[in-house]
């Protein structure tokens, strides 16, 4: 048996060198670093590994191996559920902060432009608990610099207001200042200008489908040159590559509007449910009369009040099926390592048969030798569970190196549009997963249980 463990250690960790190996050798191939950090970096992956590696030999060699290959599979079983439900969570709440941050809390929409928003953003600034409500304007635009070109999304605020300072992403802003924005200057997201080779202080050339209008009337418009006045940073790679700011008085002017917007948006001093949805309530109240007093004037443009997360309601409901197949999935690995431990304890009774039947011939009652086989169930539950959370949480730590030694970081980039691998803790999962590990980990040992209980001791010791 020790011979055994030993062979399967020494396995596992030649294996782990391997995989180590290949990962050095395929990140020098890609990107060419100095040698030493990067081996330091996969090699303090690899130690971390083979600790763990070494403890699980020191389990096998600690515990009977049957019971022993059950807290293995309960471990690993709450381990992928808990890192899957951990990493899910992390990325449900960057999606959400990206959301807020780029959207608002709450956006006043018409079913078409509004006119004069500055009376219908006066409104939202009389709610308490409303810090910031003005007036933006969303469209696309061409932009060419260097050579280069590209159709992103343009947003517009007012930088003319006092509260134009307090525009959330002056926070992300990783070269430049907000303050420098103006009717001759754009903010660009980070991966905007590095596909553009914008740096700051370039000039950059937009062109508008309004200019591509003026076409069709002889007219040849020339492109708008403005400056790069800063580049930005939310952490959120899609909307950084496609996502460019200017003000509103300019985006008016390209596209020959006069005061109209495109929807008011409003942000709030904190980022409670309970508290968004009173004051969507109240601005509501406040919109009825607005609505019917504009009506009676001619403008039939109804406004309404959204939520973040109802403008995304379509991917938070994504994310969401996505964790719970996740879960629903992953959570068969802790049924299979319930059958470890059935198989473990019915073997166990037929190895304790004598014992049993000396129990029963002592006064033991069957429940009482029903309640040792579930006790154990239990207790290799419990130990597994406990393993699992550990486990857990360590490779969650560590989660960006050991990301990094395997996976080629361009690639999370690429497809999730994450820089780094988000993770956030619920309670509630720890606390259903553990619980959920408990009852069926119980529930294994029942059948073996109610077996040692039907056995008599009569039958039990005949042949002793």
């Amino acid at each position: 048996m020790a011979m055994a463990v030993g062979i399967s250690t020494v396995t596992f960790i030649v294996l782990l060198g391997f995989l180590w190996w290949r990962g050095v050798m395929s990140r020098l191939w890609n990107e060419s670093p100095s040698f030493w950090p990067l081996a330091g970096q996969f090699g303090l992956v690899w130690l971390y590994l083979t600790l763990g590696a070494v403890f699980i030999a020191a389990i096998f060699r600690c515990t009977p191996f049957f019971n022993a290959m059950s807290i293995l599979g309960i471990m690993l079983g709450v381990t992928v559920l808990i890192t899957v439900q951990s990493v899910m969570n992390g990325f449900a709440h960057e999606y959400e902060a990206v959301f807020i941050k780029t959207q608002g809390h709450l956006n006043i929409y018409g079913d078409g432009p509004i006119k004069n928003p500055g009376e219908v953003a006066q409104l939202p600034r009389s709610v308490p608990g409303v810090k910031l409500a003005e007036p933006v304007i969303y469209g696309k635009v061409i932009l060419s610099s260097n050579n280069a070109w590209a159709d992103p999304l343009v947003r517009s605020f007012d930088v003319s207001t006092p509260n134009a300072p307090r525009n959330p992403l002056a926070d992300t802003l990783i070269a430049g200042s907000i303050d420098d924005l103006d009717d001759q200057h754009i903010l660009l997201g980070r991966g905007l200008a590095d596909h553009l080779g914008a740096h700051l202080g370039d000039r950059v050339e937009v062109y508008t489908l309004h200019m591509f209008d003026q076409l069709k009337k002889d007219t040849i418009p020339l492109p708008r040159e403005l400056l790069v006045a800063g580049v930005f940073d939310t952490g959120f790679a899609m909307y950084d590559e496609n996502t460019s700011v200017i003000s509103l008085r300019l985006m008016r002017s390209l596209n020959d509007l006069t005061e109209e917007a495109g929807n008011i948006e409003v942000r709030l001093d904190n980022d409670d449910v309970g508290h968004l949805l009173d004051v969507k309530a109240a601005l509501e109240k406040q919109l009825a009369p607005l609505n019917q007093k504009r009506a009676a004037a001619g403008d039939h443009v109804s406004l309404s009040v959204y939520t973040w997360q109802e403008m995304n309601q379509d991917q938070l409901q994504i994310l969401f099926v996505e964790k719970s197949v996740m879960f629903y999935i992953m959570i068969v690995i802790v049924i299979v390592a319930a059958f470890c431990i059935l198989c473990s304890l019915a073997t166990s009774v037929v190895r304790k048969t004598r014992e049993i039947g000396v129990l029963g011939a002592l006064g033991a009652r069957p429940t009482q030798v029903a309640a040792v086989f579930c006790l154990q169930g239990l207790v290799i539950g419990l130990v597994g569970a406990l393993l699992g959370v550990a486990l857990s949480l360590f490779l969650l730590h560590f989660r960006q190196p050991i990301v990094e030694a395997f996976v080629d970081q361009r690639l999370l980039l690429e497809f999730y549009k994450f820089y780094s691998f988000p993770v956030q803790y619920r309670a509630f999962d720890f606390v259903k997963i553990i619980g959920f590990t408990f009852v069926i980990s119980t529930l294994a040992g029942v059948l073996p249980a109610w077996w040692a209980a039907r056995l008599k001791p009569a039958e039990c010791l005949r042949y002793e």
